[in-house]
């Protein structure tokens, strides 16, 4: 009898599925795992990770696929709470004492921190106005924060018109939140290497300084107030995390497994077909890029955009080095000469900077078992989202980027130090990803509406949600999962409307 019932109570469950296995769609399939949803991940790679994956190359070297800052942990933390854990005792967020390193021609190097004091000895060396001009930013960027909070993070956003609440349209005019990053920051600096460091925020969502809205200012309060850490052996570690936490709850992992439609009847969600097999779901949630899922899965090509819509793709160099560089910090910016011509050639030219902003991740600072007999370096740079190349593009490419990082920026006989490397381009990837085009923040993050580029809600499609950093501001590994948090509450509040409405009809 007990087991005829607890079947009945199986049957009768709600069935999710969830396409994608980066960061929002385990925490999505945690989160309604834990409402009691049946739930079942799907993901077309041999490992679930999307972006946060990690890859090992010969000799010992390892490498982040994406090694951004990681901010906020305490959304992790509150992941596991709310699934009725304790935080994963082998995963740790380790503070880190130098945010990045900032490199600029005239040979001068910063060191962003958290550390007031650190900042304002180095600030005394630009200009007294800089110095007192960083103090009055920090405090307008909390303020941007402090309303992104609570407009954008407490709850989730449907739709673009939800930012219409009460006060919010009223403080951001206040805030000046509309207007773009680089006008907002020149209120405060007029040293270029302060402006490159602030504008290089748009980079966070894959934009530009110029266009995107000054409300991007929140990573800088994050990062110079709050501080930023990394993961203890990598971001491989909170994937597995995750991934435990995931299947303790029930969840269902299919790796392995490519869906190739989401299923339709009447404009509602029956399911997908996934691995040449037909699986029911009441709602499926979408954790690749809208607008793949869009063209890809429903097949509808009317939503492909123009690519000049679309956020910077990037080239992925990973090189395991016989050799550590000690002028390395753990992350690392290189800017050219002319800025402006670096996000003219990015957002209007639509092509690869011959001059570009370079990143060097060095996980070796801090993890030496993480990179061989030398180090690991990951050497990313922003290009536009494509679907092709150039013959010889990528090689001549791969040269010049070596050549600015030898030959400009002082890291001798890197060419020669190189053990083993792989490069990745736009088209890879769109692969590993899904992003649509190799862009990995979906829609560019430009204009009043850039605050919610993909609504969590499909509006035509009923049953049918999305998250991750194309349906959600973008930035970093927390606000993947905060997005992924938002659409399973979101998914839970119209399951209880439905049946509240079926119990009034009944």
């Amino acid at each position: 009898m007990v087991a005829k019932m607890e079947e009945r109570a199986i049957t009768a469950m709600k069935k999710a599925i969830i396409i994608g296995g980066g960061l929002a769609g385990l925490v999505t399939a945690i989160k309604l795992a834990t409402m009691d949803f049946k739930v079942s991940l799907f993901e077309k790679e041999s490992k679930v990770g999307g972006s946060c994956r990690a890859i090992q190359l010969g000799g010992g070297y390892q490498f982040d696929l994406e090694p951004a800052p990681m901010m906020m942990p305490w959304v992790f933390e509150r992941i596991f709470r709310e699934a009725g854990s304790v935080v994963d005792p082998s995963l740790r967020f380790i503070p880190l004492p130098v945010n990045s390193r900032h490199f600029f021609y005239n040979k001068s190097i910063v060191d962003l921190t958290a550390d007031g004091e650190a900042m304002a000895d180095q600030l005394t060396g630009f200009s007294p106005e800089n110095r007192t001009g960083f103090l009055d930013y920090l405090y307008a960027a909390q303020t941007i924060y402090e309303w992104v909070e609570e407009t954008l993070l407490a709850s989730p956003t449907v739709g673009w018109t939800d930012l219409l609440r009460p006060g919010a349209v009223k403080s951001s005019w206040k805030m000046k939140l509309l207007q773009p990053l680089d006008a907002f920051h020149r209120r405060f600096f007029d040293d270029a290497r302060m402006l490159a460091m602030m504008n290089r925020y748009a980079t966070y969502v894959g934009s530009s300084p110029y266009k995107a809205p000054a409300v991007v200012a929140m990573f800088a309060y994050l990062e110079l107030v709050q501080g930023v850490s990394y993961v203890e052996g990598g971001n491989e570690r909170l994937i597995e995390a995750l991934v435990r936490l995931a299947q303790s709850r029930g969840v269902e992992l299919h790796t392995g497994c490519a869906v190739d439609e989401i299923l339709l009847s009447d404009r509602k969600v029956t399911g997908v077909d996934a691995g040449g097999e037909k699986w029911e779901a009441d709602v499926v949630v979408s954790c690749i890029d809208p607008i793949q899922t869009r063209v890809s899965l429903l097949k509808d090509e009317r939503y492909a955009p123009d690519m000049r819509q679309l956020s910077c793709s990037q080239v992925v160099g990973l090189l395991g080095c016989k050799e550590t560089y000690p002028v390395l910090h753990y992350h690392n910016y290189f800017y050219p000469r002319e800025m402006e011509r670096y996000y003219i050639d990015l957002f209007e030219q639509r092509e690869w900077p011959d001059a570009p902003l370079i990143y060097v991740g060095n996980p070796c600072l801090y993890e030496a078992d993480r990179t061989g007999s030398g180090c690991s370096l990951c050497v990313t740079v922003q290009v536009p989202a494509s679907f092709g190349l150039k013959p010889g593009q990528f090689e001549l490419y791969r040269e010049r980027l070596l050549y600015l990082l030898e030959r400009v920026w002082g890291l001798q006989g890197l060419s020669e130090q190189i053990e083993v490397e792989q490069w990745l381009g736009p088209l890879d990837l769109q692969e590993m990803t899904g992003a649509y085009g190799g862009a990995l923040n979906g829609r560019v993050f430009h204009g009043f509406r850039a605050a919610i580029r993909q609504p969590l809600k499909d509006r035509k499609r009923q049953g049918l949600y999305y998250a991750g950093a194309g349906a959600y501001p973008g930035g970093d590994q927390a606000m993947a999962a905060i997005s992924g948090l938002h659409t399973a509450h979101l998914i839970k509040l119209e399951e209880e409307r439905k049946e509240s409405k079926l119990t009034r009809l009944g």
